[in-house]
């Protein structure tokens, strides 16, 4: 995505002073999009910023999940403040299926002795459990048996919350608690805990996203997500269309909080993404997706998704009113000249 001179440093100013909450999850999102242009200033400021602003600024570093952030992050899992202390765990957990072998280790081992730290707020280990134990297993450096060992240990834990924790059956299975309806299960659900089946959410998102505060809704994607990496392959499918629906009910709103996570899922999925997240980029995509969607276009032989494509594309150009003298545009057009000629029309 093309930044202008100054960019970062505008969209963490309005991220740290903001009240709104909806305007907090819009600046960490943008910043999300610039990726490591923004890194250096974000990292900058965790050393000195107010412990309010801190979980913020985590997590931006989160979304970006840039390996060099794990020297910054470690000391923040020890917080005093749970909530700074949890959202390092988050973004600490980013980094788990980071290619470099020694980061991805490293991030592993700092949430392993975060879980396994008795001094530390029960709610920061209970989420360093939840980081490991939803570890994606595409990591090279991730050992699939490395859980039980630690829950093994935990069963004996001082802490009635962790016993708890490795007590209660995984999120999805067979013998997990009944899903809750309506609002409490998107509330449920955008707090880390999922139904065991991916249709009682999108029933709730059906009848309850129009009206579910905004930030919820880009909770359950993210959360959503992230048990998308931990099921079976066979259940991936139906989790992915699930977020695809809470794409829906944000577009629907006009949001764009969660525009970086179609544009990734776009990149990664290809012909793969699910309908309601075209539908979602054509409602709410701007010239940052415009890239990814040209790249998605030319590398498939899929009439139908090439002709969704082009409409998300036009669609995206008409709403901004871009021209070819857009630096998002030329900036694709100096890449795919031929692309962009066919998808311009």
């Amino acid at each position: 995505m093309p930044t202008r001179p100054g960019q970062s440093r505008t969209l963490l100013d309005e991220l740290l002073a903001t009240h709104d909450a909806v305007a907090v999850e819009a600046a960490i999102a943008r910043l999300a999009i610039i990726g490591r242009p923004a890194l250096r200033l974000v990292v900058q400021q965790l050393a000195t910023a107010d412990p309010t602003h801190l979980p913020r600024l985590l997590r931006v570093l989160e979304r970006i999940g840039d390996p060099g952030t794990l020297g910054a992050i470690r000391p923040l899992l020890g917080h005093a403040a749970p909530e700074v202390a949890g959202a390092a765990v988050d973004a600490m957990g980013a980094l788990l299926d980071a290619r470099e072998t020694a980061v991805a280790s490293g991030a592993l081992d700092a949430l392993t002795a975060t879980l396994l730290d008795t001094s530390r707020a029960d709610v920061v280990r209970v989420r360093a459990l939840e980081a490991i134990a939803s570890a994606p297993e595409r990591s090279e450096t991730y050992d699939a048996d490395v859980l039980e060992p630690l829950r093994d240990q935990l069963r004996r834990d001082p802490s009635a919350a962790l016993r708890d924790a490795v007590a209660a059956p995984p999120s999805g299975g067979e013998d997990a608690a009944p899903a809750l309806d309506g609002d409490a299960c998107l509330e449920a659900v955008a707090a880390g805990t999922l139904p065991t089946a991916p249709e009682v959410l999108r029933q709730a998102l059906a009848t309850h996203g129009p009206d579910a505060p905004l930030t919820i809704l880009h909770r359950v994607i993210e959360r959503v997500r992230a048990h998308e990496r931990a099921v079976a392959p066979d259940l991936v499918e139906g989790w992915r269309v699930v977020r695809a629906a809470a794409h829906l009910a944000l577009a629907a709103r006009g949001s764009r909080l969660a525009i970086y996570d179609l544009r990734e899922s776009l990149e990664v999925l290809g012909e793969q993404t699910p309908v309601g997240m075209l539908s979602a980029l054509q409602q709410v995509g701007e010239a940052s997706v415009l890239d990814a969607v040209a790249e998605a276009w030319q590398a498939s032989d899929n009439a139908w998704f090439k002709g969704q494509l082009t409409g998300i594309f036009r669609a995206v150009v008409d709403r901004e009113k871009l021209t070819r003298r857009h630096a998002a545009v030329k900036k694709i057009t100096a890449r795919m000249p031929e692309t962009v000629a066919a998808l311009w029309g």
